[in-house]
């Protein structure tokens, strides 16, 4: 491509403008200016300053001059269409007051005449104001008197149902430019509306074109035509003075149709090559650079009728703005400003057949960056000028000289040069399609890994319980689940309490690389040392397809010792990072990876307690048992509670500790289903669901009393039977079960007591069966239940006065009675109905 020499006159400079918003319109020496905020500016070229500003309600998006060049019609970005007449400082007989400094024009609220939200654009002519707007897919011509004064008189309606309003395959450069409708009016030739002044010169088309393009009513009547060009791509058309015609059934007919499609957003509608009765073609281009030429045929030799040609050719896009001349078309691609020749041959006439195009060749002007134009025009000298926009804000005049269609060829010697040149240019374009290709099919990999990880936090957001207690893993079963077991295991003649967690895939998914099944643990116990003790174990793995399970083992020991209970949260985490091969993602990639992270989807929440941690009689090892007096027992439990003690001989009563739950025959057998007939088969099942829940279905307990060793190293007795209360209900004795757990260690003791009592309280809060049948209880014996803990806590409240006395000997008694007080609460415990 040729460059011409052109000379480029600095004018002004603004702030940087909004490249889709930009609107620039030349009468005379003004220009009137928009940068898509609440300013119109009216500059005038010859002084070359901003004489006034015109600040609107709300950023404008288009504006026009009425026909006599008294009002400005501006439509903001709030739906409001504003008429208000220019300032007096634009007269004439004001323009000799040449004060440098800017006038502010604020326009008035009270300057709406229309007011409509779904205004995209507008025109006038002949006194009348054509408005298009978009209601859900329906595209409407409102056609109005326009007298500058309010109300406004509605004429016509005319509207589009027929025609899409979104263009599809834009790439994201196109995307990010707003592309509005384009409204303009094509005149005929020879009509008196067509100034001969240069400066008020509108589009015409010569009257044969004109009569084939928009009909035989049209030409008689001399009536302007409107072609809009849509979003879409379709240019649409219909006459502003000829009336509706009715139609076969006598309704009114429409008279919009459609002229053509680029099937992409129209930029500009113009007319151009001027022959012996007015412009010979009507040009219109899209946005991705379609060029479309309409123009008519010469009569065959054979006397057919004459008729017009649509010739579509393609310019180097994007194309941000343009305009016409006699010969050329002015288009800027934001990197260059291009004079497209649109001259026809003569060859073609001589011989009388139809008329081609030549090969349309496109000069550089050396001037990118340009985002509106106004223009052309031709001085004096012959040159033509240019008004162009610059992105950052600059007012250029673009000065072409006179004949600056004659492009001078390549000379020979550099031909061969030059296809050199354009055969490495071409094997450059194809190793950027291949890398293109490439990024995209990463691009596509990533989108088909996100789709796979979006599905799986949504299988994992609508699981409906993620709390896997004991009593929780009857019946449900998730697509994708993790569930742990608590076990006892020796290393190095040294006994330890791991968990084991299997996590398994029952989902249609298949969790690839990224994945990392994180496991945290919380001990629920509060002590002096237990801040910031919470651990978290992160497994990645490559790959685990539908129907798979990973086991994982992880220590339930800290460094401080075991301390129980642990509350354990298992979840799936995905990295974002995953998404993206270190070397394909950009810096900026980078940075967003960071900040965002990951994706965690829980999975499930069990609680590890002292009866997980049991080992059962025959499963450990004699020599690990201790055999603590109650006084070690008690300073192990006030140490695993974060209270030491400064004497260890506080208590010197030794002997077994004793707690017991007692529990409704009837509740039990409804919430866990037994199908034992006689108590001891009921006892046995009971204390399987206690020290077994995982073989929940098989009898590994064979006996209602079981032996156990404790976390801490001492033996535990759980045992289960059946008491008849005959004195707790008014209608008959009551059947219960008695869970009685015996030990030396107070800590044991009281931890099994509490883990108890949690399974207890899941399985009622958990299970949806509700009990069918409920005794009446005696008012006496609830009475008496509650006098002994009325008469205990008075006990605690003397114990808790005479220890704020302080001394040794009064600790040690105060010690003995808080352990009975202890006893006594675990002793004599109600019943759970």
């Amino acid at each position: 491509m040729d460059a011409v020499r052109c000379s480029v006159e600095y004018l002004s400079e603004f702030s940087d403008c909004q490249s889709h918003l930009v609107r620039v319109i030349q009468d005379g020496v003004n220009l009137f200016l928009t940068r898509g905020d609440r300013d119109v500016l009216i500059f005038n070229i010859q002084e070359r300053r901003v004489t006034t500003v015109m600040l609107f309600e709300a950023s404008v998006i288009n504006f026009a001059l009425s026909d006599d060049k008294h009002r400005l019609y501006a439509l903001c970005a709030n739906g409001g269409l504003y008429c208000t007449p220019l300032p007096p400082q634009l007269s004439s007989s004001v323009r000799v007051n040449k004060s440098p400094d800017s006038v502010l024009y604020t326009v008035p609220d009270d300057s709406i005449v229309l007011k409509n939200a779904s205004l995209q654009a507008f025109t006038i002519v002949e006194k009348i104001l054509v408005t298009l707007s978009l209601h859900k897919s329906v595209w409407s011509f409102d056609l109005y008197e326009e007298t500058g004064s309010r109300p406004l008189h509605k004429l016509a309606c005319f509207q589009v149902v027929t025609l899409n309003t979104c263009c599809l395959n834009l790439t994201d450069k196109e995307k990010s430019v707003s592309s509005p409708p384009v409204l303009t009016c094509i005149y005929p030739e020879g009509s008196t509306s067509v100034s001969t002044d240069q400066s008020d010169l509108r589009p015409h088309l010569e009257p044969h074109l004109f009569r084939l393009l928009f009909g035989v009513d049209a030409s008689l009547v001399n009536s302007p035509v409107i072609l809009c060009g849509l979003p879409d791509g379709h240019i649409c058309c219909f006459p502003l003075l000829v009336p509706n015609l009715a139609g076969p059934t006598g309704e009114q007919r429409s008279p919009v149709r459609v002229l053509q499609s680029l099937e992409q957003p129209v930029v500009f509608i113009g007319t151009c090559i001027s022959g012996e009765h007015g412009p010979q073609c009507l040009v219109a281009v899209g946005q991705r650079g379609k060029l479309l030429i309409v123009r008519s045929k010469q009569a065959s030799m054979e006397g057919k009728k004459a008729d017009y040609s649509f010739n579509e050719h393609s310019v180097r896009g994007p194309v941000l703005c343009a305009c016409v001349d006699d010969k050329r078309l002015y288009y800027s691609s934001l990197n260059d400003l291009h004079a497209l020749q649109l001259t026809t041959t003569s060859s073609s006439e001589a011989t009388g057949t139809e008329s081609q195009l030549q090969a349309l060749t496109s000069d550089s002007l050396g001037v990118c960056r340009a985002i509106a134009l106004a223009g052309p025009y031709t001085n004096p000298t012959g040159s033509v000028q240019l008004l162009a926009v610059s992105l950052s804000g600059r007012l250029l005049r673009v000065n072409l000289p006179q004949g600056s269609e004659n492009v001078p060829r390549l000379p020979s010697s550099l031909a061969g040069q030059r296809v050199k040149d354009l055969l490495a240019s071409i094997a450059n374009i194809w190793e950027r399609a291949e890398s293109l290709k490439h990024k995209l099919q990463e691009k596509n990999e990533s989108l088909k890994h996100l789709n796979q990880v979006i599905n799986v936090c949504s299988l994992s957001l609508l699981l409906d319980n993620h709390g896997n207690e004991k009593v929780c893993n009857m019946g449900t079963k998730h697509p994708i689940s993790c569930c742990g077991v608590a076990r006892w295991s020796s290393l190095l003649q040294r006994d330890s309490l791991t968990l084991t967690c299997v996590l398994e895939n029952s989902s249609g998914c298949t969790l690839e690389h990224g994945w990392t099944l994180c496991i945290q643990v919380h001990p629920l116990s509060k002590g002096p040392n237990m801040e910031g003790s919470a651990r978290t174990y992160s497994f990645p793995f490559m790959k685990l397809d539908s129907g798979q399970k990973l086991d994982v083992t992880i220590p339930l020991e800290s460094t401080g010792g075991l301390s129980l209970p642990v509350k354990v949260y298992c979840s799936l985490v995905f990295s974002l990072s995953a998404l993206f091969s270190p070397e394909a993602s950009s810096p900026g990639v980078s940075q967003l990876l960071t900040e965002m992270g990951s994706i965690s989807a829980p999975l499930s929440t069990l609680t590890v307690d002292w009866l997980d941690a049991l080992r059962l009689d025959g499963t450990f090892s004699n020599c690990n048992i201790r055999h603590n007096t109650v006084t070690d027992g008690i300073q192990a439990f006030l140490r695993s509670r974060g209270a030491l003690t400064r004497d260890s001989d506080t208590t010197t009563k030794s002997g077994p500790i004793t707690v017991m739950v007692r529990v409704s025959s009837q509740l039990l057998n409804t919430k866990l289903h037994l199908s034992a007939t006689s108590s001891t088969e009921r006892c046995m099942s009971v204390l399987n669901w206690l020290v077994s829940p995982e073989e929940r279905g098989q009898m590994s307990v064979q006996s209602p009393v079981v032996c156990a060793c404790s976390p801490d190293g001492c033996s535990v007795k759980l045992l289960v039977k059946e008491v008849t209360l005959g004195d707790f209900c008014s209608d008959g004795s009551l059947e219960v079960l008695e869970i009685r757990v015996e030990g030396s260690s107070v800590a044991a003791v009281c931890g099994l007591h509490h883990a108890i009592l949690r399974c207890l309280q899941v399985l009622l809060r958990d299970s949806a069966v509700k009990c069918v049948h409920t005794k009446q209880l005696k008012a006496q014996s609830l009475f008496e239940a509650v006098r002994h803990v009325e008469s205990l806590y008075k006990d605690l409240q003397d114990a808790q006065n005479q220890a704020a006395l302080g001394g040794t000997m009064k600790t040690n008694k105060n010690s003995e009675i808080l352990f009975r007080i202890f006893l006594q609460l675990r002793a004599n415990p109600l019943v759970i109905l």
